[in-house]
């Protein structure tokens, strides 16, 4: 199975009180970081890609209002979307790709790997249920099988299928 580095976008810091305000050039530099994050780092979920922009905000936690917006300015890109169980993933154009690698040396949530990078993983092991789970899980030094990652998991096999 061939891993390659996750390469990390640069975002630029913003005011999250100027996008608030309709702040044209804070608006600008939002669409910056969603344009070039989901150009390095997709395919990417909505929860890592908030994640990200919480960087440029410097903020913890994102507000609705927030939230609101920057899915407006996802939606004016006409990004792709796909199901990932519990959320969306964004691909940088209007096609889906079939993934052949596994990005690693960045901390995600098993949940927050797209299924199309993680069947890779899957397809590497001779392994079914909960075996194969604790081994995927073991691989990102992840050492607890929640509800949320089993029922995700149980998702990327039979995807992997």
């Amino acid at each position: 199975m061939k891993t390659i580095p996750y390469e990390r976008a640069k975002v630029k810091k913003v005011d999250l009180n100027d996008i608030y305000l309709g702040n044209s050039d804070a608006i600008k530099i939002l669409d910056q970081n969603i344009i070039e994050i989901i150009k390095i780092e997709a395919p990417i979920t909505m929860n890592l890609l908030k994640a990200r922009l919480r960087e440029a905000f410097n903020l913890a936690k994102i507000s609705g209002k927030a939230l609101e917006i920057i899915e407006e300015r996802i939606n004016k890109y006409c990004y792709k979307k796909t199901n990932n169980l519990y959320d969306e993933v964004l691909w940088p154009t209007t096609g889906e790709f079939n993934i052949d690698y596994l990005r690693i040396n960045y901390p995600r949530q098993i949940y927050d790997i797209p299924y199309q990078e993680l069947k890779n993983l899957v397809k590497e092991y001779d392994l079914k249920g909960e075996e194969l789970y604790r081994k995927i899980l073991s691989y990102f030094g992840h050492e607890v099988l929640t509800k949320k990652a089993l029922d995700y998991l149980v998702f990327v096999e039979k995807k992997a299928k």
